[in-house]
């Protein structure tokens, strides 16, 4: 099975930057059969680079989830599905990429997308170094990620 791990995110965007954090650090671990990949921002690019993959596992930030700073979820593609909208083809949202992917390619297009989030503090501070709560709940991140990726 080919698997993806996707981290979105901005290294200067305080917490935000957690998906980018969650690469690095599973790039020290030589997984094999799973290949990381940054994005900067969700979006219709997106699509290509999901191409081919039997699973993508996505880690974001997440804002406003009702959850406190720090708490990590597992979410599967359903918790985004009243998210799809037909905006600006250059701000899609990650749900819209999705849909819009599996009708445009469903013979190349994952079947399978879990989502690891985690819930920000602060998302707009111009800064390499995340917030204390956000460092603190990294280590759960990735043991999510790897959880997903031996399931």
């Amino acid at each position: 099975m080919r698997t993806l791990v996707l981290g979105i995110g901005s290294p200067i965007k305080c917490d935000d930057a957690i998906g980018l954090r969650v690469l690095s650090e599973l790039a020290t671990m030589g997984l094999e059969g799973v290949d990381l990949e940054e994005a900067c921002a969700s979006g219709l690019d997106l699509i290509e680079v999901m191409m081919d993959y039997d699973r993508v596992i996505i880690v974001d930030a997440i804002i406003d989830s009702g959850h406190p700073p720090g708490t990590v979820m597992e979410l599967g593609a359903e918790a985004f599905a009243d998210t799809v909208h037909g905006s600006n083809p250059h701000e899609a949202n990650i749900a819209t990429t999705i849909e819009l992917g599996k009708r445009l390619a469903p013979d190349r297009f994952p079947k399978e997308f879990r989502f690891v989030a985690i819930e920000a503090s602060d998302v707009e501070t111009v800064t390499d170094k995340m917030t204390p709560v956000m460092e603190a709940a990294l280590p759960e991140a990735v043991k999510t990620v790897l959880r997903l990726i031996q399931a």
